[in-house]
């Protein structure tokens, strides 16, 4: 089944700008409507398809050397924009988009994971060999797209076991980890994208082996409620979200981009959240909207970028070679 989008939410001007990642045009219950956030600036980044297609090679060559988040959000805005009525290169952008999920498909280990070969370059201290719940949840949103159920199912297997290490439980409930670091960094941003993965497996059409829809509602709903427990816990002065929650000598605050991320991904997750968790749906739109009050003040935007360049200089992106 095919979608055309038309309507001023998902304009096909805005779209080409890859740190403008809003809440984007979708049905909710309906996987093949659209995805949550407008990743097409993502792949327009890497240019027109038959850049994009050269640019994916390169991307995944050395496999040693490959992030998979990097690989599955191309192919998650590729395949916006191959149903975005308005964009003249539908046909290519598709290509692309499945040639990103046969990618994946192929990719998932013996775990049904997507394996980072590499250590984490910054900020976390992670041994080579990692796993992360946010790309398993991409993957898992990727596949149901383009109706590869197995593969959804391999994926969120792996992002629901909790012997792999990407689930911590907390006092609120269950955090989904971006980043397996010791102790957990609880990464806002990561956590929803794997429970939009959750979401997609729920309501994905078509077979699904037995038990397991019901077990990706359960824990999408589980999931949602801890996120809205634990908002206050990522919330500093004046309304300004943090980063994650690692206990990092001074405070990981977000970045404008990841600020106004979060308040686009609370949105979406509110959109999808199951209508018995009035209460966390209420946290949600409550605490999207101080959020996004808080962006449109430049004296507190002014701090939380100082902010975020104090903790930079504490902890570098990169580490010493």
């Amino acid at each position: 089944m095919t979608f055309e989008h038309h309507s001023d939410i998902f304009p096909a001007i805005g779209g080409d700008d890859p740190n403008h990642q809003p809440m984007a045009d979708f049905g909710p219950g309906a996987v093949h409507s659209g995805y949550h956030m407008d990743l097409r600036g993502k792949a327009a980044s890497y240019g027109p398809p038959e850049h994009a297609d050269a640019w994916l090679d390169l991307l995944v060559a050395r496999r040693e050397r490959v992030m998979p988040v990097t690989v599955l959000q191309l192919g998650l805005g590729a395949w916006q924009r191959s149903i975005d009525a308005l964009d003249p290169d539908r046909a290519g952008w598709a290509a692309i988009a499945r040639r990103v999920a046969d990618w994946a498909a192929v990719d998932l280990d013996g775990h049904g994971c997507f394996l980072h070969y590499a250590a984490m370059p910054h900020t976390y201290e992670i041994d080579a060999g990692w796993h992360s719940a946010m790309a398993q949840g991409l993957g898992v949103s990727l596949f149901v797209r383009h109706d590869m159920n197995e593969d959804a199912a391999r994926a969120a297997r792996a992002l629901l076991d909790p012997s792999l290490g990407l689930i911590a439980d907390t006092a609120t409930g269950p955090v989904l980890q971006e980043y397996p670091a010791d102790p957990f960094p609880h990464v806002l941003n990561g956590w929803i994208w794997a429970l939009l993965g959750l979401s997609d497996l729920a309501i994905a059409p078509g077979e699904l082996e037995e038990g397991l829809r019901e077990q990706a509602s359960e824990a999408f709903a589980a999931g949602v409620a801890s996120l809205a427990a634990s908002l206050p816990e990522y919330e500093t002065g004046r309304g300004w979200s943090t980063y994650d929650r690692y206990p990092h000598p001074i405070a990981n605050v977000a970045s404008p981009f990841y600020h106004r991320l979060h308040v686009e991904m609370l949105r979406a997750l509110d959109r999808v959240a199951p209508v018995d968790l009035s209460g966390a749906s209420d946290v949600l739109t409550t605490t999207s909207a101080r959020w996004e009050a808080a962006l449109g003040r430049p004296s507190t935007r002014l701090t939380a970028v100082a902010r975020k360049v104090g903790f930079r200089i504490v902890k570098p992106r990169r580490k010493a070679a």
